[in-house]
């Protein structure tokens, strides 16, 4: 683990701050791309870009963004929203705790402030999912408050112009990051300075192979100067990948077919998805499946057979999910041993929310059907 942190002393005096700002609005103003939440001065708008956007690409926020804003006007609408409309209007964007703080803080905003967004950064930075970074950006962007931000392309940007040296989550390196941010923010449109500087470390400041020459600081950089911008910030080592093998069954019933809602685990949380279990051992697997589909749902099946593999990952697992279908066997019971537990008809399938990996079984059988259809 990186715990040392070496700071380059830095000429961050008034004029040099004038002229690195110049430069990145500047810079700025010409090149932004064209985004959906670009000059929305909207609070609840910048709010929900800003959470969709945390560890999640651009191009695959923009979809989810425009139609969050259809479903959800405003604030008062999100939070009387129900929980699986959210979460299946959420299925596919991943790091689902963001939707469901959003609808705890929207309930707060509500309760509390009436349903405007709260203009003070100690109430801002108290509702659920909302830290010091998000807060900033909020703040800065709708309410033009001056509150520098730092994530992770600011830090990266700021570790190279400023040369700093060991792990950047580090305590020291943070409160460092924070303090030149700060020092570098104008008082004046603080948001669109915040904005150019994430947008800076997207497109141009690369976590790998930056783009030096179409950097409006490059010749500020202090990390350029020494050919360091590949090596700066250093990386801490990931944690190791956990492997695991995991089967999911079809269950079919005079047209319907047998999903459950997760609960009680901390992942994907009340999404639906058809009934799985942990592979250990694949001797005798159809049987062994069989029985644990008796045992658990009280539901008997025939034979099984294999369907389709899904690999897919959640943060350090990479699962691959091997998916089995079946039939319930004739004059058998369908009554459910358990709660959240239902029969579905597929066309009925998209009024609940399911997880990426389901999405794709989902998919496949909608394929299925299609082409048992045209021939």
């Amino acid at each position: 683990m990186i715990e040392q942190v070496r700071l380059s002393a830095v000429d961050l005096s008034p004029s040099r701050v004038r002229a690195l700002q110049h430069k990145l609005l500047q810079w700025y103003s010409e090149n932004q791309r064209d985004l959906p939440w670009r000059k929305v001065k909207d609070p609840y708008a910048v709010w929900i870009s800003e959470v969709m956007l945390q560890q999640t690409q651009v191009q695959t926020v923009i979809p989810y963004y425009l139609r969050f804003l259809l479903h959800y006007r405003d604030i008062t609408a999100l939070a009387n929203a129900e929980t699986e409309q959210l979460l299946r209007l959420w299925a596919g964007l991943g790091y689902y705790s963001r939707a469901r703080n959003l609808h705890k803080a929207a309930r707060v905003v509500v309760e509390r402030f009436g349903g405007e967004f709260p203009t003070s950064y100690e109430d801002v930075l108290a509702l659920p999912g909302i830290g010091r970074y998000t807060a900033a950006a909020i703040l800065s962007i709708a309410f033009d408050q001056p509150y520098a931000v730092v994530d992770g392309n600011v830090a990266r940007v700021l570790a190279r112009l400023l040369r700093i040296e060991g792990d950047v989550r580090h305590r020291k390196a943070q409160q460092s990051l924070w303090a030149a941010a700060q020092r570098l923010l104008p008082s004046r449109n603080p948001g669109d300075f915040n904005q150019a500087i994430m947008e800076l470390g997207a497109t141009v400041c690369a976590p790998r192979q930056p783009s030096c020459s179409l950097c409006p600081w490059q010749a500020d950089c202090l990390a350029r100067r020494e050919g360091l911008q590949e090596t700066l910030p250093m990386k801490r080592k990931r944690p190791a990948v956990l492997k695991s093998t995991q089967a999911a069954i079809i269950i079919r019933h005079r047209g319907r077919y047998f999903i459950v809602r997760r609960s009680g685990q901390p992942v994907l949380q009340d999404f639906w998805e058809f009934p799985g279990t942990e592979l250990r051992q694949t001797a005798n697997l159809y049987d062994t499946l069989a029985r644990w589909i008796q045992r658990t749902y009280g539901l008997r099946v025939n034979d099984l057979e294999w369907f389709m593999t899904v690999k897919h990952a959640i943060t350090v697992r990479r699962i691959e999910l091997r998916v089995f279908h079946c039939e319930l066997r004739p004059n058998s019971s369908s009554a459910i041993k358990r709660n959240h537990c239902r029969w579905v008809r597929f066309r009925d399938m998209d009024r609940y929310p399911f997880a990426s990996a389901s999405r794709q079984i989902l998919e496949a059988l909608r394929k299925r059907a299609e082409s048992h259809i045209k021939t």
